[in-house]
């Protein structure tokens, strides 16, 4: 299903040092971020490609902040080994942009504090405003905050688009499933070098 780029925003969605680097604070836990250290060397083009055809591109970045965390993530976090503030916290050089991403003057920037990318957060009000009724969600991890956001964008009868080339990932086994699930259920699943050769035939069409 092809979708004009004038009605598409382009989620990137975590690309952070923290999930990126290989002293950010995943790597820091054990993490292997190779994946998404090479998916921040890649998706510069892919972006300016996207901007050129219209779209919109809309930078989520996650912000731990101590008063937001309730017990449940309290609880949640120690299950996996660490604290809720060891990851992306508010401010911090972990909370960042990784290494060669650099926002252009025409895009938005979002902070969210839990992994979707629309919950407490002016995504659909966003979205509204620009006329985009399509969302390509590119960015980490494919299992957590990806998933997360195609879901959310999903329910909320938004068309999705996923380009399983720019999705990253720390867990190779538990992306894999997800990207299986997202694509089957909730989104278009497909490669970003397909929707660069939609967008460029859209616009060569009269």
């Amino acid at each position: 299903m092809e979708h004009s780029p004038l009605r598409t925003a382009v989620l990137v969605i975590d690309m952070q040092q923290d999930f990126c680097s290989p002293t950010g604070a995943m790597a820091a836990l054990g993490a292997d971020v190779r994946v998404n250290a090479e998916l921040a060397r890649r998706l510069p083009d892919f972006l300016d490609r996207a901007r050129t055809a219209g779209c919109v591109v809309v930078w989520v970045r996650q912000a731990a902040h101590e008063q937001l965390v309730s017990p449940a993530r309290q609880a949640r976090a120690e299950a996996m080994g660490r604290s809720p503030l060891d990851v992306c916290a508010a401010g911090s050089w972990g909370a960042q942009l990784a290494d060669g991403l650099v926002p252009e003057p025409g895009d938005c920037h979002l902070e969210k504090t839990r992994y979707s990318a629309f919950v407490g957060t002016p995504l659909h009000n966003l979205l509204r405003a620009h006329g985009r009724d399509h969302v390509v969600v590119v960015g980490t991890a494919a299992n957590v905050c990806v998933d997360s956001t195609i879901r959310d964008a999903y329910m909320a009868d938004l068309a999705v688009t996923m380009p399983t080339d720019l999705v990253g990932w720390t867990r190779a086994d538990l992306a894999d499933a997800a990207i299986r699930n997202l694509g089957f259920y909730f989104c278009e699943a497909t490669t970003s070098t397909r929707l660069v050769a939609d967008w460029s035939r859209e616009a060569r069409e009269p």
